[in-house]
């Protein structure tokens, strides 16, 4: 199978996938028909640019360390107009809080997390795990074995992150995240670095953790 083939196949595992596809599992896939001589990743990267070339509205993305096909930003309010009539949700601001919390800190403990908002979060997270936005990643070598929670893949494919690394840097609140001083409800951590328009199949859970 010569590359121009290749690359068709590769087109039409990415639009029928519901999530992004890792290269390994592409290759996978795909592995008995590609040439010895291939590289699998550049050929991805050329399609990429064949599509950015096209100038169509959508593009191909490297999103949670797998591909995918995704619309531009910019033709988000006519899909919006589209959809409108679907069921949609949304993370309330204290699930956001702890989202941002756990992206910046992890790994981090729900006693940490407590001490930097000042309130229990049990409720939040269980939504967040519900979500599969959030997971358990080990247990901290201390009394107790508290669990430790961190980001999952899930959660760089809703913001759209190919990795932890593109989270926007934080310099006003840094210091808030980093001592043992409640967070003020309305304080700007709980708005960054998200914009809540982009969770919206995520279930709205603003009152468990009252």
């Amino acid at each position: 199978m010569n590359i121009n083939e290749i690359k068709k196949v590769i087109e039409a595992l990415l639009f029928v996938s519901d999530r992004p596809l890792l290269t390994r599992e592409i290759k996978h896939i795909i592995k008995e028909d590609l040439p010895e001589d291939a590289n699998l990743e550049n050929i991805i990267k050329e399609l990429q640019t064949e599509y950015q070339q096209l100038n169509r509205a959508f593009q191909l993305n490297f999103v949670a360390d797998g591909w995918t096909f995704a619309t531009k930003p910019e033709y988000a309010p006519w899909i919006k107009t589209l959809l409108k009539d679907k069921t949609t949700f949304k993370l309330s601001p204290s699930a956001m809080e702890v989202l941002a919390i756990i992206a910046y800190k992890q790994p981090i403990t729900r006693a940490e997390i407590d001490s930097i908002r000042g309130v229990d979060s049990g409720g939040v997270m269980d939504t967040l795990l519900d979500r599969k936005l959030i997971k358990i990643v080990g247990k901290k070598e201390t009394i107790g074995k508290p669990m430790l929670y961190g980001t999952t893949q899930e959660f760089l494919r809703h913001f759209g992150l190919s990795h932890l690394s593109e989270l926007p840097v934080i310099e006003t609140n840094e210091e808030s995240l980093n001592t043992n001083e409640p967070v003020e409800e309305n304080a700007d951590v709980q708005e960054l670095p998200f914009e809540e328009n982009k969770t919206e199949d995520l279930k709205k859970e603003e009152n468990k953790d009252n």
